[in-house]
């Protein structure tokens, strides 16, 4: 198991201590600048892993596994416009030396088009051109996902609400050829404006995520009526036809 975080605001000790307490034996970490930034990838001993590179903005291993020797890049895209530039240089120049299977993930913090945001000034959070040019200058390809398409919200209501599909996994072909199953969820956001990635390089064929459905039986139990009453009445605004979806 590999975790990647970003945003830590914490110097490699404390990471040191959060680590051995949640059962990781390896880390690489990046401490914050000022009061933002952070970076840390933790992994357990019985992965072989051996460091490429780490700066701000990303950090780089090589894993051998299952006979496959792959690349894994955990990136963090500045959020200002400013740096944008350098650190999009310097993630193609990495990628372009990795020989082999690699695969790219997290925070690119990049939109590659309107239709990866929901409300607010199209494009202003994104950086025109550059995931998109930079997978085409490396013929990569998007990992897709399972979950909700977008994977950062602002925590707003109504028409102040804003979402972006912000963070996601591409690869090389040499990955999807060594891991054609390869998986990327989006789960469920807690404490945070984005919601964390699992990435799963050899799924359980038996994974199938289910989207909700009301079975006809349930409203033949008595608490039904109950439930249901009690959802509807909640403080909510929007639409009736909106609340029927978020019942």
């Amino acid at each position: 198991m590999i975790v990647f975080l970003s945003e830590t605001k914490a110097y490699e000790d404390r990471m040191q201590v959060i680590a051995k307490k949640i059962g990781f034996q390896n880390l690489v970490a990046i401490g914050p600048k000022g009061r933002a930034g952070g970076l840390c990838m933790l992994w357990v001993n019985d992965l072989e892993v051996e460091i490429l590179e780490f700066n701000s903005n990303m950090i780089a291993i090589q894993i051998k596994e299952c006979n496959v020797c792959w690349s894994l890049v955990g990136f963090y895209g500045p959020p200002y416009k400013a740096k944008h530039l350098k650190t999009w240089i310097n993630l193609c120049a990495l990628l372009e030396t990795i020989q082999g299977p690699w695969m790219c993930c997290w925070d690119f913090n990049v939109l590659i088009d309107d239709t990866e945001k929901v409300r607010g000034v199209c494009g202003s959070s994104s950086t025109p051109g550059y995931l998109k040019e930079l997978m085409f200058d490396l013929a990569a390809m998007d990992l897709g996902f399972v979950g909700n398409k977008f994977t950062w919200s602002n925590h707003r209501w109504g028409r102040n609400s804003i979402r972006e599909w912000l963070d996601s996994g591409i690869a090389n072909i040499y990955l999807r050829l060594a891991f054609p199953k390869a998986t990327v969820l989006h789960l469920g956001g807690v404490n945070s404006d984005h919601c964390p990635l699992l990435i799963d390089t050899n799924p359980d064929d038996s994974f199938s995520p289910r989207p909700f459905r009301f079975e006809a039986v349930w409203a033949k139990d008595p608490r039904c009526y109950e439930v249901i009453n009690l959802a509807w009445n909640k403080n909510f605004v929007g639409s009736a036809g909106v609340r029927t979806t978020t019942l």
